[in-house]
């Protein structure tokens, strides 16, 4: 499950970027893409520290590994602001808030479908 999130991951950054290409520019693109690989990057690792507790049906282990990741994804959310105070031309607001959710979400919902 670990390999097909971060691939599903690549893939999606990959399509989030030329969609942004089209709608926000270069500087689009690049904010896309480069905050959707982030969250391809921490939504791998957060399903990998759960994952061996969900394997082993460890409910209790896996609620608090689930936390740790929800805390590894929190990094995500807060490097946007950092990125677009740091350099708002390479990192528009609007693009870059967006290429994260957009790989985030999807992601989220293929995570969910571990729970069946």
């Amino acid at each position: 499950m670990v390999g097909q999130t971060a691939g599903l991951g690549l893939v999606l950054a990959v399509v989030v970027a030329l969609v942004f290409r089209v709608a926000f520019g270069v500087q689009g693109m690049v904010a896309g893409l480069v905050f959707g690989l982030l969250a391809a990057g921490l939504q791998t690792v957060a399903v990998a520290l759960a994952a061996p507790r969900l394997k082993a049906r460890d409910y209790t282990g896996l609620l608090g590994r689930w936390a740790v990741g929800a805390g590894i994804r929190l990094v995500g959310v807060v490097l946007i602001p950092v990125a677009v105070v740091l350099d708002r031309n390479t990192f528009p607001p609007l693009a870059a808030g967006l290429g994260y959710l957009a790989v985030l979400v999807p992601l989220f919902f293929f995570e969910i479908r571990r729970f069946r």
